[in-house]
């Protein structure tokens, strides 16, 4: 008996979604559509408060100056403010990928949208049902962020089992100078810790690049600078900027890695998220160097943790100063770091167009609380993207 229903257009695993404006700042997915085993639920948006700092980074797009001399100042107007940023959460049928399953999906942002995904928790990796299996799971993602777009895109962390093979491929083409911007974390544990699990799957691959899309990299006459990629993309060309690859295979992979049972990886592009790209840079020029250590005059006499000066008194300040607290906070965390053996990294690539963070900690819930701690204490995913960009992180 044939089938009363129209047969599928979509094909297996694959997802597209595409988010426009409408009049005058609402946001509204004008396609959203997937397919087993990928499953897409959107859930209730984050209203954006108005404001009141015409010059900050959530109403204006004017880039702050690089320490090149030859980078061009942005001269673009304001962009107008959308009024909602939806969440959207990227889920699969029974929490993670079975051997052999190919997820591919496809966002579109128009100018001026945002948009958060996240996850309801870690994407497991199952493993493959015979050990001589060598089929692959696969997950890809392309991103086109138009001009004054920004797609905040933290996901829980994958988690490979034993003997699973895995492979993800994440292409972001943004509109840099026009004010795009990406907040993109990508990390991945040892398994499953609880049942012994360390680093145990077969092979783990993941890619995540970067692309300039803006006016400037179409234009047929641009200078390849820095060794940029140029490619022919619909409508014109486009320049990577980053392509981070991280491979993860046995044999011995666990001794390799010593005692972390996290890597990850924070991506950071855009006006939008300059102020938490500043904060991580910052803190990480604060780090203890060695050979650095600056030894105090008489180490017999405490010291007042807020001035780092002598103190006889041993007495603290009871009205501390807004650096005071940073300081505090900062002592902080150098000692959880200590003990959680956080190792972590950060720097500008692309004339301090993208920011690119790397940690490592001793267990997930470590890293978690680490990386957590860093972006709600700078505020701004919160902030512009809603709780939901914060999901992953508690």
């Amino acid at each position: 008996m044939p089938s009363p229903f129209p047969p599928s257009s979509s094909a297996p695993g694959k997802g597209h979604v595409h988010l426009t404006l409408r009049s005058p700042n609402e946001p509204v997915f004008t396609a959203l559509s997937y397919s087993y085993p990928l499953k897409l639920v959107v859930s209730a948006p984050h209203t954006l408060l108005p404001s009141s700092d015409p010059t900050s980074s959530s109403t204006s797009n004017n880039i702050e100056p690089s320490t090149h001399n030859d980078t061009p100042k942005s001269t673009i107007p304001p962009p107008q403010r959308p009024s909602k940023v939806p969440l959207l959460f990227l889920l699969t049928y029974g929490g993670g990928l079975v051997s052999g399953d190919h997820i591919s999906l496809s966002l579109l942002l128009a100018p001026t949208t945002r948009l958060t995904i996240a996850t309801q928790g870690s994407t497991k990796i199952f493993r493959p049902p015979t050990p001589s299996s060598t089929a692959l799971t696969r997950q890809d993602l392309t991103a086109k962020i138009a001009a004054n777009a920004a797609l905040c895109l933290m996901p829980d962390p994958c988690q490979p089992f034993a003997q699973s093979r895995y492979a993800q491929k994440q292409v972001f083409e943004i509109d840099v100078d026009g004010g795009g911007s990406l907040c993109l974390l990508d990390w991945v544990c040892e398994g499953r810790g609880a049942r012994g699990e360390k680093w145990a799957f077969e092979g783990w691959r993941g890619r995540n690049e970067v692309w300039d899309v803006s006016a400037r990299a179409n234009a047929e006459d641009v200078a390849d600078e820095g060794g940029g990629e140029l490619h022919k993309a619909q409508g014109g060309r486009k320049r990577l900027l980053l392509r981070d690859n991280l491979i993860l295979s046995n044999p011995n992979l666990h001794a390799r890695v010593d005692t972390h049972a996290i890597f990850g990886t924070l991506i950071l592009v855009g006006p939008l998220l300059s102020s938490l790209s500043n904060f991580f840079i910052d803190e990480f020029n604060q780090m203890p160097r060695l050979g650095a250590r600056d030894f105090p005059t008489h180490p017999t006499t405490p010291l007042n943790p807020t001035t780092s000066s002598p103190n006889p008194n041993n007495t603290t300040n009871a009205n501390p100063t807004t650096e005071q607290k940073k300081a505090q906070c900062r002592k902080s965390r150098h000692q959880r770091e200590q003990t959680d053996e956080i190792l972590w990294t950060a720097t500008t690539i692309k004339q301090n167009k993208i920011t690119i963070v790397k940690f490592a900690a001793k267990s997930v819930e470590a890293g978690r609380m680490w990386i957590g701690g860093m972006v709600r204490e700078e505020g701004s995913v919160g902030r512009e993207f809603g709780e939901g960009g914060l999901i992953a992180l508690k």
